[in-house]
């Protein structure tokens, strides 16, 4: 695969969905996702793709659809991610929601006139199932919920606050540790949101009409600060045609270079699985959206493929995604996804430790060759989480 980065040449503005319609109160004040879903992605790099193959508007001839697939059908074409890079004078490295399952509290800093906020490191604790007396709620009594062996008063998921870890730190969360404060990283620092009003014209009479004005909210991305996705199966003549000249990418036409890169995308290194006994327990850690059919329930065999019985989890709000179907001009249907940073609490025969390492880094889910459902996959520690 090679190596992608998105580089803005302004702000981007990436929609959800709810709708934004000329005339309608929704059109006011309408905030831009970010990171952006996969398909946002993908649909780019397949359009710059098409036109470098001739393709100038109206439906693909069937010379493309053999090298560009159609439609939901990617044909040949596979890809994985995206990825938050962040480029400083020293090095480059990635960037990925802070898993569900870390906890700790922040504070506002306000010297040197920064209103950053910075993480109190004493307050910085995982959850871990708590393995003892079943729990008597509404998910059964093969519940066990996900507890902190230590408890700090205040201290909140991390990544519902906004922020991000490293891969080095989040190899140390795969561990089963507690990541260092240096490695996590506020979204302030990574990006921030414009305000933006217009005003639609038509374009016959170059006038105005009530119900054009709309505002919206772009997202301007730091210095250093990229995305970045994995891309395999195009045409040569495709893969030259991306790094020249700007393509564009999101809602109104916002325009990016697009790099290719011999690197890989940098995720952290899997950690040494220890069976107890006949069984061994995992985490999966979902980095991209994952198009699963149901949420996870403690109990369930065989979620998403995953091996195992799932014990316990920590999920964030699931993000709906839709799109926009370029065959049927129309949009697509809104769909939940598993969040990034979701992590799953999984035990499975220590037979299988194999399957499990050869995952770190594969994708679970629907529509895994648009980028969907990438996961990393790691250890929790078992005295923490015995059966009494």
């Amino acid at each position: 695969m090679t190596l992608l980065r998105f580089e803005p040449l302004d702000s981007l503005f990436f929609r959800d969905g709810r709708p934004y319609n000329q005339g309608e109160l929704s059109q006011a004040g309408v905030t831009s996702t970010f990171p952006p879903s996969p398909p946002t992605l993908v649909g780019a790099v397949r359009a710059a793709c098409a036109r470098a193959l001739g393709w100038q508007r109206g439906p693909w001839e069937k010379r493309i659809h053999h090298q560009l697939g159609n439609g939901e059908d990617l044909g040949p074409l596979r890809f994985r991610g995206p990825i938050l890079v962040r480029e400083t004078d020293e090095r480059s490295e990635s960037l990925f929601p802070a898993p569900a399952h870390l906890l700790g509290k922040t504070v506002e800093n306000r010297k040197e006139n920064q209103e950053l906020p910075i993480i109190e490191s004493e307050s910085l604790h995982l959850l871990f199932p708590n393995g003892g007396a079943d729990t008597i709620c509404d998910l059964g009594r093969d519940a066990s919920l996900p507890v902190a062996k230590s408890t700090t008063q205040g201290a909140k998921p991390l990544g519902k606050k906004g922020w991000w870890i490293t891969a080095p730190g989040l190899k140390e969360m795969l561990q089963g540790k507690t990541p260092q404060v240096n490695h996590l990283v506020h979204r302030d620092t990574l990006w921030t949101h414009e305000p933006r009003i217009g005003i639609a014209r038509s374009q016959d009479t170059r006038t105005t009409e009530e119900g054009a004005l709309y505002s919206s909210s772009h997202v301007r991305l730091k210095r250093g600060v990229t995305l970045a996705m994995e891309v395999a199966g195009f045409p040569q003549a495709c893969m030259s045609a991306l790094s020249s000249g700007l393509h564009p990418v999101g809602g109104e036409s916002r325009a990016c270079w697009l790099h290719l890169d011999e690197r890989r995308l940098e995720l952290p290194q899997a950690p040494e699985l220890q069976p107890s006994g006949n069984k061994l327990r995992y985490t999966a850690t979902v980095l991209t959206p994952a198009g699963t059919r149901t949420s996870p329930h403690p109990g369930e065999e065989g979620y998403a493929g995953l091996p195992g019985r799932v014990i316990s989890a920590c999920l964030p709000r699931p993000v709906v995604i839709g799109g926009w179907d370029s065959v049927a001009r129309g949009p697509l249907a809104l769909r939940p996804y598993l969040a990034p940073g979701s992590v799953l609490f999984l035990e499975t025969d220590s037979q299988v430790i194999d399957k499990i390492k050869q995952m770190h880094g594969k994708a679970i889910g629907k529509r895994t060759a648009w980028g969907f459902g990438l996961l990393v996959v790691g250890s929790w520690p078992h005295q923490l989480n015995s059966k009494k």
